[in-house]
C-alpha cells in the first residue's frame, strides 16, 4: 500500500481524532472499561485543535501517515524523554487505523520518529504502552527491551502502563527501517 508520510499541520485535528478514537475502541474494547472508551471524536478533535493550534511542546514533532486517497490512516508523535536520563527520545503516540495495521504502517512511522529523533542527537528511546494493550508485541518485534512498568490512571481505572526501551536507536534504523 502507498503511504506518504508528512508533517502533522493544524487542520489534521479530526483525523487525528478519529484515527485515535477508532484504534483505541479496536486495541481496547472489552480490555478496559467502557468509561474510558466514551471520549468522542468530537470531544478528541477538540482537544487535538488546542493542541496544535498552542503548538507542541519545544522539540516535539507528529507525523501523518496519508493514504494517496488523502485520508491519514496513522500517526506518531515522538519528542525528548524528560521522564529519566538514559532515554533522550520518547515515541509518545502511535495510532493506526485497524483496516491499515499490519501492513508496516506503525513499522514506518516509528523509523521516522527514530530518524527525527536521531537529527536531534537523541540515540535511545522509549515508549510507553499499556499492559492490556494488543499491541505491545509490535515493539517487542522492533527490539524494544521491557525496562519497568508503572500504574497508571485512565479515567479512575488503575492500569498497568509497561515501558520499553532501545539503548542505540543506530542498531534500530539499520536492522528495522531498511
Amino acid at each position: 500500500m502507498e503511504i506518504m508520510l508528512r508533517d502533522v499541520v493544524a487542520t489534521d485535528a479530526s483525523a487525528l481524532a478519529h484515527v485515535l478514537i477508532t484504534a483505541n475502541d479496536h486495541a481496547f474494547r472489552g480490555r478496559v472499561p467502557d468509561q474510558c472508551l466514551e471520549f468522542s471524536e468530537t470531544e478528541s478533535a477538540a482537544n487535538w485543535q488546542r493542541t496544535l493550534s498552542e503548538g507542541l511542546p519545544d522539540k516535539d514533532f507528529m507525523i501523518a501517515a496519508q493514504a494517496l486517497t488523502g485520508e491519514m490512516v496513522g500517526y506518531a508523535w515522538g519528542g525528548p524523554n524528560t521522564s529519566d536520563t538514559v532515554y533522550a527520545g520518547e515515541l509518545r503516540q502511535l495510532s493506526v487505523l485497524p483496516a491499515y495495521q499490519k501492513r508496516g504502517i506503525g513499522r514506518r512511522l516509528v523509523c521516522e520518529v527514530v530518524h527525527r529523533l536521531v537529527e536531534k542527537s537523541m540515540g535511545t528511546m522509549r515508549v510507553e504502552v499499556l499492559h492490556v494493550n494488543p499491541n505491545r508485541a509490535f515493539y517487542e518485534r522492533l527490539g524494544g527491551v521491557y525496562l519497568s512498568d508503572h500504574p497508571y490512571d485512565w479515567d479512575g481505572v488503575k492500569l498497568t502502563m509497561c515501558v520499553y526501551g532501545w539503548t542505540d536507536t543506530s542498531v534500530f534504523l539499520r536492522e528495522q527501517c531498511q
